[in-house]
């Protein structure tokens, strides 16, 4: 007996079932490194010729994921991680931003919003959400 997948249901599937444990903490864990970065770009590229039942090599896979309604995964990351600030800021987490607000120096621009970044000595460390 062979099934036949529409493209809303492999689409279906894919939103439901892979962008959950793709995006699951990844404010915690979003990578920098061009190489990881691209590692998981090319899953969901691939998902895209799934979904849309096309696997030609002429085909656009960014077209195919404009036509699916679908942002890239650094978007929906970069997104999530200013949603998690935002929730921060206004205690909505149990993030603690004191650190992130005491300016290193006084000016006339510096208030209670001023952001001041946490310097480090690892790159792991710099590009993480959560600096130690």
């Amino acid at each position: 007996m062979v099934i036949s997948l529409t493209p809303s249901y492999m689409q279906m599937t894919h939103t439901s079932l892979v962008h959950p444990l793709m995006e699951f903490a990844a404010p915690a864990w979003d990578p920098y490194q061009v190489k990881d970065i691209n590692k998981l770009e090319m899953v969901q590229r691939r998902a895209a010729r799934f979904a849309k039942s096309n696997y030609r090599c002429t085909t656009s896979v960014s077209k195919l994921m404009d036509a699916l309604g679908w942002r890239t995964l650094s978007d929906r990351r970069k997104e999530g991680r200013l949603n998690l600030s935002g929730k921060a800021v206004c205690d909505k987490v149990a993030i603690p931003v004191d650190k992130l607000k005491q300016p290193t120096e006084v000016t006339r621009s510096s208030d209670g919003t001023t952001f001041t970044a946490i310097t480090t000595r690892t790159d792991a460390y710099k590009f993480s959400f959560f600096p130690v």
